[in-house]
């Protein structure tokens, strides 16, 4: 007959390991899941965004203003998969001017003029003053793991500049 000792028996360690590790394993898991998701979400902002520039550039040759706004608004709205909080659709720096013509300068990108056509920016780029449509729409992702609260506090935004002329 074999004799055990207390405290030797190891069956059910496995286990014991087990319920351990796994709640760290499936939290990293869900992080790593709940990250490609959030940057899936990315992707699609820019390409609703980069679809809008290109939609106001093509509409801009022949509209400004608040028209220009509205059918740029209403593309995005047709067009995106998400729910977004802001779109924002800027045409020449607010100038109620439409004939002004003005530089955009660092990053991120603002204004400087109004110019008349053809004057050469300050910037030393050896670029000349244009109208400019700017583009931007938000997103507020929602993680699906709670902690994940602390990577995703902020929404997503996405701006694109489209010159006119």
């Amino acid at each position: 007959m074999r004799r055990r000792l207390i405290g030797c028996d190891k069956s059910g360690a496995g286990a014991l390991e087990l319920g351990l590790v796994a709640p760290f394993l499936t939290a990293l898991c869900v992080g790593i899941a709940d990250f490609g998701f959030a940057y899936e979400k990315q992707l699609q902002l820019s390409g609703v965004v980069d679809a809008g520039a290109q939609y106001a550039f093509t509409e801009g040759q022949t509209e400004t203003g608040t028209a220009l706004d509205n059918d740029v608004s209403g593309f995005l709205s047709a067009i995106t998969p998400l729910p977004l909080s802001a779109v924002t659709i800027v045409f020449n720096n607010n100038d109620a001017n439409a004939s002004d013509y003005y530089c955009l300068n660092g990053n991120p990108a603002t204004y400087t003029g109004p110019y008349s056509r053809g004057t050469s920016c300050a910037d030393g780029s050896g670029s000349t003053a244009g109208q400019y449509v700017s583009v931007s729409a938000s997103f507020t992702y929602t993680p699906l793991f709670p902690a994940d609260k602390l990577f995703f506090s902020k929404p997503f935004t996405q701006t694109v500049y489209v010159r006119l002329q």
